[in-house]
């Protein structure tokens, strides 16, 4: 398809593009915003179809010999584009792609995916976070991103977490809440059973002093680690399901971290075990 010129923020042809600082495409809309030409990029190299691109004219010489030739590439001025989106934007393309069908967590332990930036073979040694409420986009995204950065194998969310797919996580994941394979559980303690069956081990990260303190805990070969809420931090009938509870002694009355940078502190300790 050629390019397509806008010169009209109110195109019908822009409706999922127009007025992103009001609304977010959700779960059910069967589509998705990438912001950003690195995010964009992520998008273009995922299995995620693209649906379409909005950029402006010299941002979309670059995209265009990357896209199949039936997507239409809207271009427009910068000015027509912040007009559109409803907020200053100075990098120049986002793109619309296409949800896929919800990967599963019997897929997820049964495919050979590899994590991000490994060699494309089955792994004898395998991390997940388990996510059961993580309710903000951006310690969503954050979490995503970390998990990526060490190796994870994936991500497993409950119902209560934000959309891994929204705009925000996108964003602040850099786009790799495109490549790492994320379930989005229906029923999370059917799934801890399941990672138990598989031979994961169930460590739920605590604010407990009688917890096994982070700076001596080991690790198996598949490890499983759940992180609670922002607010109200993992639920007693989930700790109750896994295997060890972990914490992070703390000092000066703080009495808890931000779940994002939890996630990294967590994962830096067991990955950089031998």
């Amino acid at each position: 398809m050629a390019r397509i010129p806008i010169d009209d923020p109110a195109d019908p042809r822009l409706v999922h593009y127009q007025a992103l600082n009001r609304q977010n495409l959700t779960r059910h809309s069967g589509l998705f915003v990438a912001e950003g030409d690195k995010v964009v990029d992520r998008l273009v190299a995922s299995r995620f179809p693209v649906a379409s691109l909005l950029a402006e004219p010299a941002v979309a010489d670059r995209y265009e010999p990357l896209l199949p030739a039936e997507t239409p590439i809207y271009v427009a001025t910068r000015r027509v584009l912040e007009q559109t989106i409803g907020f200053n934007f100075h990098r120049g393309v986002l793109a619309c792609g296409r949800r896929l069908e919800r990967l599963t967590l019997d897929e997820l332990l049964r495919s050979d995916l590899p994590p991000l930036g490994t060699a494309a073979e089955p792994q004898s040694r395998s991390t997940l976070l388990v996510c059961p409420e993580v309710h903000d986009p951006s310690n969503l995204g954050g979490i995503v991103r970390t998990a990526a950065a060490f190796g994870c194998r994936g991500l497993v969310l409950g119902r209560l977490c934000a959309d891994p797919l929204s705009r925000r996580v996108l964003r602040v994941s850099m786009g790799a809440a495109l490549q790492l394979p994320i379930v989005e559980s229906t029923d999370l303690a059917a799934d801890l059973a399941l990672l138990t069956d598989a031979n994961y081990e169930l460590v739920a990260t605590v604010l407990d002093a009688e917890a096994e303190p982070l700076a001596t805990s080991r690790r198996t070969d598949r490890l499983a680690i759940l992180l609670g809420s922002e607010g109200h931090g993992l639920d007693e009938s989930l700790v109750k399901l896994t295997h060890r509870r972990v914490t992070i002694p703390m000092q000066l009355g703080i009495d808890s971290l931000n779940v994002a940078t939890a996630a990294a502190i967590f994962l830096y300790h067991y990955e950089s075990l031998a």
